[in-house]
């Protein structure tokens, strides 16, 4: 019997606002505002937006960040 094929996984996309400039900007795999030429990371546990550098903890799950 062949092997069910995995579901794609779609790429995480949100449309939000840069912290710093409050362009609409939109987010995939690698968050980038155009405008500010700056980049933002995400959480390694469960993949929500770190808008801010000086977390230690995801907002959304709570795991502690690591620095990069």
């Amino acid at each position: 019997m062949p092997a069910k094929p995995e579901k794609d996984k779609k790429p995480l996309i949100c449309r939000c606002a840069c912290p710093y400039c409050d362009v609409e900007m939109v987010v995939a795999e690698n968050p980038y505002c155009e405008v500010c030429k700056v980049s933002f990371g995400r959480c390694d546990n469960c993949g929500s937006l770190i808008m801010e550098e000086t977390l230690v903890v995801c907002h959304q799950c709570g795991k502690p960040l690591k620095k990069k």
